[in-house]
């Protein structure tokens, strides 16, 4: 079988004659296939280069045609230009063109005119068609970041048409983010554009869309500082038996560290940048005394970026204690861990916090003991459906933050990266993918449940499919719950102190205020007794 190719500027004359002709060819013989080649005037020049180089004929004159085999292959055969094709359409095939001068020129105008609405439709679906959004993942040695960016890579994250190009900053481990970069561009993910690792992070900074921050600045532990640069593990005494430096000086260098980019941001990035502070959770046995507080990094972004960046596009991420909870909770009540929705909590994220489940439901209840049972659309407050309340508040804590560390040996980011996909999800489409009605979230405060306004604190808020949240207003405090959020407070503000003690200094005199308040009271009530 042949194929003829026939190439041509669209405003020639004699390449619209034998078109035609050999379109009657293609439509009467079924072994007969044409190819047609459609120049502007001004790409000729290159097309005809083109040809000499890739086929060694020399052709200046439109058109110009030529014969493939297509089940031998190999190389083609110059029939020729307008004359020499007609020859040979007549030799072979006993066909001829009788179209006059004037039918040949207005096909050529047609051509013309085809050609240049094509270009047009080209040209507009080029200007529809978006470049890929950046996604710069700060830390990306992090375990997390291995689950993390094979799920973006494979689903991307902004929308169904919307590619999206990888940057990967860690400055202490460039060779292991090479290793990821060729990776991922081996695994041939259809929303993935490119991979790239980054020194400098200005050029990445102003083409971002999403900043991701994961385990960065990690704690030195002291006599044996090196695995501060370093991500891998190495053989270490027993967790209990090792000291890190103190947490103040911890929370200088990372104070320093989050400065100097949340300036680079607030001099370079978009104004509609978002921005998650995902750090190390400190859920495994290597790393319970290392986790990241986000809180405090949150905290030091809003301060650099503002005004330039809202305080409502860089949060903290909740997830893995949350998960954590509800895994422990979803154990004790023998149901598996997605039935257990809005657990909540409080409290500065990476040190003192506060597991809420007032608000938490549970679904899918089994057992002799429950009573009532419905389909998978029935739920019942966990509160009610835990046998134990003591077990809530003596023993929960210690089992999510002690006994089930201990269990997991090394941190491998399952939970973490889930986490934030799952936050990210909703973040940029609406859809959070769980059951939860009400999340956890590190955010500033707008005065809250008496946290003061500007204070990084976690709040619980309500998700909408409008990729927005509102915070959860509406939560009833007792006594104890308000001194619990207190004592997170007093946490938070502590940690600030490093950078700014004067809202250490305010919460302390009005406690103390408070405290004088109570206590004139009390005499009084005593007084008006005897």
């Amino acid at each position: 079988m042949t194929k003829v190719v026939i190439a041509g500027t669209c405003d020639c004359p004699y390449f619209a004659r034998i078109e035609l002709l050999a379109d009657k060819l293609a439509q009467n013989l079924p072994r007969f296939n044409v190819t047609k080649v459609v120049k502007q005037p001004g790409e000729w020049k290159d097309f005809t280069n083109w040809v000499a180089k890739e086929h060694g004929w020399n052709v200046t004159k439109s058109p110009v045609v030529w014969r493939e085999l297509l089940d031998q292959g190999g190389p083609g055969t110059l029939i020729g230009g307008s004359d020499e094709f007609q020859e040979y359409v007549a030799a072979y095939y006993k066909e001829y063109s009788s179209m006059t001068t004037k039918e040949m020129c207005d096909v050529s105008g047609d051509n013309t005119a085809f050609k240049a609405a094509e270009e047009s439709e080209k040209r507009a679906e080029e200007e529809k068609r978006l470049p890929p959004s950046t996604i710069l993942v700060i830390g990306a040695s992090s375990p997390a970041s291995v689950h993390l960016l094979s799920y973006l890579a494979l689903h991307g994250l902004f929308g169904p048409n919307q590619y999206i190009q990888l940057d990967l900053y860690d400055d202490c481990n460039a060779d292991l983010l090479h290793c990821f970069a060729e990776s991922l561009l081996e695994t041939s993910c259809g929303m993935l554009s490119d991979v790239h690792v980054v020194h400098d992070l200005v050029p990445s900074l102003k083409a971002s869309k999403q900043i991701i921050f994961l385990d960065v600045v990690p704690r030195i532990q002291l006599g044996n500082e090196e695995t501060a640069s370093s991500h891998i593990k190495t053989t270490v005494p027993p967790l209990d038996q090792r000291k890190f430096e103190p947490r103040n000086q911890w929370l200088r260098r990372r104070y320093s560290f989050f400065s100097s980019i949340g300036l680079l941001v607030q001099t370079h990035c978009s104004p509609s940048v978002r921005i998650l502070v995902a750090g190390n959770p400190g859920l495994d046995a290597e790393s319970i005394k290392l986790a990241s507080p986000i809180n405090f990094d949150v905290a030091v972004l809003h301060k650099t970026t503002s005004p330039r960046i809202s305080a409502r596009q860089i949060v903290g991420l909740v997830g893995p204690i949350v998960q954590r909870v509800k895994a422990s909770v979803a154990a004790n009540l023998q149901v598996s861990t997605h039935d257990i929705v809005d657990v909540i909590v409080w409290g500065n994220v990476g040190s003192r916090t506060y597991i809420d489940l007032s608000q938490s439901r549970v679904y899918r209840r089994r057992g002799v003991d429950v009573g009532l049972t419905a389909g998978p659309w029935f739920s019942v407050p966990t509160m009610q459906a835990v046998r134990d309340t003591k077990w809530i508040y003596e023993e929960m804590p210690n089992d999510v933050f002690t006994k089930r560390s201990n269990v997991i040996p090394r941190y491998h980011g399952l939970s973490h990266a889930q986490s934030m996909i799952s936050f990210l999800r909703g973040w940029w489409t609406g859809d959070f993918i769980t059951k939860d009605q009400i999340i956890s979230l590190v955010m500033a405060s707008e005065d809250w449940y008496g946290i003061p306004k500007g204070v990084v604190f976690s709040f619980p808020v309500i998700p909408s499919t409008t990729c927005t949240w509102a915070v959860a207003e509406d939560i009833e405090i007792s006594q104890p719950h308000g001194s619990e959020l207190e004592n997170c407070l007093k946490d938070v503000l502590e940690d600030w102190a490093v950078v700014d003690p004067t809202p250490l200094d305010a919460f302390i005199e009005s406690r103390r205020v408070i405290t004088k308040t109570e206590e004139g009271s009390s005499q009084a009530e005593e007084d008006e007794e005897m």
